[in-house]
Order: C-alpha cells, then sequence, then structure tokens
C-alpha cells in the first residue's frame, strides 16, 4: 500500500468516526432544565496539621426560578465537635441566568453576608450584573459545573457536582 493510500485511509478512518460523534451530541438545554433547587454539602477540614484538624460542613445550595432570577447560597456551620447544626456564616448571592447551549451565564446584582464572630450583622453589595458563566450538564438528578479556578500558579479546569434538592 501507497503512503498516499495510507493517508487517504486515515482520512477516510476519522471522517466515520468524526459522524459517530455527531450523533451523540447533546440536545441542548433550556432554563426548564434547570428549575429548583441543586445541593452540594463539603466537609471541610481547619487547622494547621492533620492531627490538628478540626472539621466543619459548608453547605452550598444554587436555586434556579421560571422567571430566571437565582441565588447561590452558602452556609457555613460550626465545627462537627462544637455547634454543629448551628450556622455561623452565611453568604446569598443573587441575580439571573441565562442558559446558551451547554452554557449558563450568570448577572449578579447583589450579596449579602455575615460571620457569628467577625461580622455578625448582614452586609449587603450591589452588584454591577458583569455576565460570567460556566458549561455544565445534567445527568440523572446531578448537576455538573464546569469552570477554570485559578489557585496561586495556574487556571485549573475544575468542575463541581449538586444533587436535585426539590
Amino acid at each position: 500500500m501507497s503512503f498516499k493510500s495510507i493517508i487517504n485511509l486515515i482520512g477516510l478512518i476519522c471522517l466515520f468516526s468524526s459522524c459517530d460523534n455527531l450523533d451523540s451530541v447533546p440536545e441542548p438545554y433550556s432554563d426548564e432544565d434547570l428549575i429548583g433547587s441543586w445541593v452540594r454539602i463539603e466537609r471541610i477540614p481547619s487547622g494547621r496539621s492533620e492531627s490538628d484538624f478540626r472539621y466543619f460542613n459548608v453547605g452550598i445550595v444554587y436555586e434556579f426560578k421560571a422567571d430566571t432570577n437565582y441565588s447561590y447560597t452558602v452556609d457555613i456551620y460550626g465545627f462537627e465537635d462544637e455547634n454543629p447544626d448551628e450556622i455561623i456564616g452565611s453568604s446569598v448571592r443573587k441575580g439571573t441566568f441565562e442558559i446558551d447551549g451547554d452554557s449558563i451565564f450568570f448577572r449578579d446584582t447583589e450579596t449579602v453576608s455575615w460571620e457569628k464572630g467577625y461580622r455578625p450583622e448582614p452586609e449587603t453589595r450591589i452588584l454591577n450584573g458583569e455576565k460570567y458563566g460556566s458549561r455544565f450538564s445534567i445527568l440523572g438528578s446531578t448537576l455538573t459545573l464546569h469552570y477554570i479556578s485559578y489557585p496561586a500558579d495556574a487556571p485549573v479546569q475544575t468542575q463541581m457536582e449538586f444533587e436535585r434538592f426539590d
């Protein structure tokens, strides 16, 4: 078989395999796919070393409404060995959302936060509604957000999963 024939064969294989991929492209999402509450609970260590760690829970909730308003709530609970059911800090971000294919875009309009020991009175900040977003997918009752986080050294592809709560 000549070199040209091998190149043509590889081209045909690529063409047919790409056709298979086109058949598996998911249908675009709509606002209705997200409507409701999505929850994530994280167990977070706090301390200087593993032997000093004390753990607390963080509850994260996205709530998407039919009128395209949304809220993102983060509640911080007390240490599991001391007041584990008490919310000791909270932050709520509110705004609007829109769906475009497999991407969700947010425009935040306000945030309200407080923390028991540092700032016990809720503080409200009005935000400028700048648009930002991430890719997402829904499989069964799991919402996965795909985004880029920025640790100290370089951007990192990250994902976070939430379970439907309603």
